[in-house]
């Protein structure tokens, strides 16, 4: 199992056995259920496959399926999401190939409420895309110059963490395309009373080559 898992870098920003979904995307992206129970036929997922992680509550099922495979996210005590990939006919746990293929965004302004936002391109053209920002958020989107807008499914981290998870399959240029920034995807967060609380130009990170 590969594992896909990174630390937090940004200040501030579900029982243990791993139980069913916390909320479901539609397999084009757009949220279809708000947090609650699981609508998915087959197998439950049993126990996180990765010792090491620390679930706060639960594990979520995302409804992202690339064939009969679905995206889990598993977000842990030490603000850490950990991903699985759960064939909803066998039940099982396994890798997808290419699964290095998730690029990542950041925020270049601590100040943002952003942890990280992840993607990677899926067969059928669609950009799965997960994230979470270290406030609650009521509404959750991305918008591009030329496709849908997405409506992301929100969760909760879960405990007393006032986090919040979101995810979706959406059409777009990925994060890794050169495009100018104003073609380029932008995540925005809304609060209950439907004010912007930030928004991030998605972007791949580059690293910073440091010495000889």
């Amino acid at each position: 199992m590969r594992r896909s898992a990174t630390a937090v870098l940004l200040a501030g920003l579900l029982a243990a056995g791993c139980g069913p979904a916390a909320g479901r995307a539609g397999s084009g992206g757009a949220a279809t259920t708000a947090a609650g129970g699981s609508t998915a036929a087959g197998p439950a997922p049993g126990a996180w496959p990765n010792a090491s992680a620390s679930p706060v509550e639960r594990v979520l099922r995302t409804g992202i399926r690339i064939g009969d495979d679905e995206l889990l996210l598993s977000p842990s005590h030490s603000h850490i999401v950990d991903t699985a990939w759960f064939d909803i006919r066998t039940g099982r746990y396994h890798d997808l190939p290419e699964d290095e293929n998730f690029r990542s965004a950041l925020g270049g302004d601590r100040t943002l409420p952003f942890f990280e936002v992840r993607e990677r391109p899926a067969p059928d053209g669609r950009l799965i895309t997960y994230a979470f920002a270290s406030t609650r958020v009521a509404r959750a989107t991305i918008t591009q110059p030329g496709y849908p807008n997405t409506t992301l499914t929100l969760a909760p981290w879960g405990g007393n963490d006032p986090s919040t998870l979101f995810w979706a399959a959406r059409p777009g240029r990925p994060l890794t395309a050169d495009l100018p920034t104003d073609r380029r995807a932008v995540c925005t967060l809304y609060d209950a009373a439907g004010q912007v609380i930030a928004r991030l130009v998605l972007a791949e990170t580059q690293g910073v080559q440091k010495g000889g």
